[in-house]
């Protein structure tokens, strides 16, 4: 990899997303699917950011705004480059696009059990936060057109 551009995803990135995302060790409740990443990209694309090196996506992060507090996940580096900037670079961007939108805190989702994410965070500048649990619901999967 020579080098890497960060940019808002299109609709053309969006297998390519999912391309990446299927190459990782993750742990998901919902299933990913093409129909989600436009619906994410109609709502708020300019903060779904993809990291591209020679026309293939290589890393992602989707940011996510309350009005008042920043949210991040599935931040995501091709497991091939790692340790390359990739992932400090696209949480710097969704950083800076949150906090002009007026972020005082941003929270990021993180898996427990990914081995790399806690240092990673860390290193960042990021804590865990022992005081807040995470609850979840499923509701109707939505099937592909895909």
């Amino acid at each position: 990899m020579n080098s890497y551009t960060i940019r808002e995803a299109t609709t053309d990135d969006l297998s390519g997303i999912l391309e990446l995302w299927s190459m990782l060790d993750r742990h998901v409740g919902l299933p990913d699917l093409v129909d989600y990443l436009h619906t994410l990209l109609q709502f708020t694309g300019e903060l779904l950011l993809v990291a591209e090196s020679n026309g293939e996506i290589v890393g992602t992060i989707i940011g996510g705004w309350d009005g008042w507090r920043g949210h991040m996940a599935r931040l995501a580096t091709h497991p091939d480059i790692r340790r390359r900037g990739i992932g400090s670079g696209l949480l710097r961007e969704a950083e800076r696009r949150l906090t002009a939108r007026g972020a005082r805190r941003i929270y990021a989702l993180v898996d427990r059990r990914n081995p790399l994410a806690a240092p990673f965070w860390r290193a960042l500048g990021y804590d865990a936060n022992e005081n807040i649990i995470q609850y979840s619901r499923n509701f109707d999967v939505i099937e592909s057109n895909d």
